[in-house]
């Protein structure tokens, strides 16, 4: 079978009907009987048509290639987040080009330019904790997905809601001293995140207490290593990653989660449904945030939004050890 890709014409002549006929069907334009539209659809399927998004462009007179740049994609949030926008974009008729900042705000920044260089109709931007970013140096529409505390913000989840029910979980098994373990790095999404947390603790009258760490599996073993619970019984952590890295810590000093100290986490990534136990922890709705971002930049909505989140209960958290449990 030929590698070459199959034109209108092809499937024109294999039905022994016009360019014209076919581009009208599968274009849903034009005079065309429902019963030869079908007809059009089945030959381009069986013949493996596949449309041109280049020949599309120069009907419209706009690219219909989307930039997308995401922080790091050795984290496995991103690669999700990826797959999420790739199908609201095919969706649409859209392309993806896929960019990953490595950790680099210079990357990043480079990134962008070169998607917009290349004719991309619009881009959309997971930016760096504690990065800056200016839309307006950019020629083509820009979508931020961050959070609420970020004017920039087209579309994310309510995190400060997803901290909230975290805190709450915790609160109804009964903790009444609590860890929040929170990035080092200046982030809007780690700090909401935390500010959820604190606001149901607070009113619930249990005692926290902060740390602030790189948010990543190593420095969360670390930290799990030489910490010390001074009567915690619980650990909120602020990302799966330090969830996952703060189990596998305790786990090494021989301290039983959650029978010893219930663990949290947050993103619903694959890490935390494979380490033992699984991880408490909040689902995103990537999907919706993907649609609206791209609804968004292509004209078809307006302002930012913010998407309900979901507590996904596991393993991880279960009542205090009953020595702890009646502490203020």
């Amino acid at each position: 079978m030929s590698d070459r890709p199959v034109s209108m014409q092809q499937i024109a002549d294999a039905l022994g009907v016009s360019r014209v006929t076919v581009a009208n069907a599968l274009g849903g334009r034009g005079r065309v009987s429902a019963a030869m539209a079908e007809r059009v659809r089945q030959m381009a399927a069986e013949l493996n048509f596949v449309p041109s998004h280049a020949g599309r462009a120069l009907r419209l007179g706009r690219s219909t290639i989307i930039g997308l740049v995401v922080p790091d994609f050795t984290m496995p949030l991103f690669g999700v987040f990826v797959q999420a926008f790739e199908r609201a974009a095919k969706a649409r008729g859209l392309a993806l080009l896929i960019g990953d900042s490595m950790g680099s705000a210079q990357t990043q920044d480079e990134q962008l330019r070169d998607f917009a260089a290349r004719g991309a109709d619009a881009l959309i931007l997971i930016p760096l904790r504690g990065g800056r970013f200016d839309p307006a140096t950019l020629p083509v529409p820009v979508a931020v997905i961050d959070a609420a505390a970020n004017p920039l913000n087209t579309a994310s989840s309510d995190h400060r809601e997803g901290g909230r029910l975290v805190a709450r979980h915790l609160v109804a098994l009964g903790h009444r001293h609590v860890e929040l373990l929170l990035a080092s790095l200046q982030s809007n999404v780690s700090d909401e995140r935390g500010a959820g947390m604190l606001e149901v603790f607070a009113e619930a009258g249990v005692q926290t207490r902060i740390s602030r760490i790189a948010p990543d599996l190593d420095s969360a073993r670390a930290f799990a290593a030489q910490w010390q619970p001074e009567g915690a019984t619980a650990i909120c952590a602020a990302y799966d990653a330090l969830g996952v890295g703060v189990i596998s810590g305790l786990a090494e000093r021989g301290l039983r989660v959650p029978e010893d100290v219930s663990v949290t986490g947050f993103d619903d990534v694959i890490w935390g449904r494979i380490v033992s136990p699984a991880l408490t922890t909040v689902r995103q709705d990537l999907a919706a945030i993907a649609e609206h971002a791209l609804d968004v930049v292509t004209g078809e909505a307006q302002g930012p939004r913010l998407t309900p989140v979901a507590l996904v209960v596991r393993a991880s958290t279960c009542p205090p050890p009953s020595s702890t449990k009646d502490r203020p």
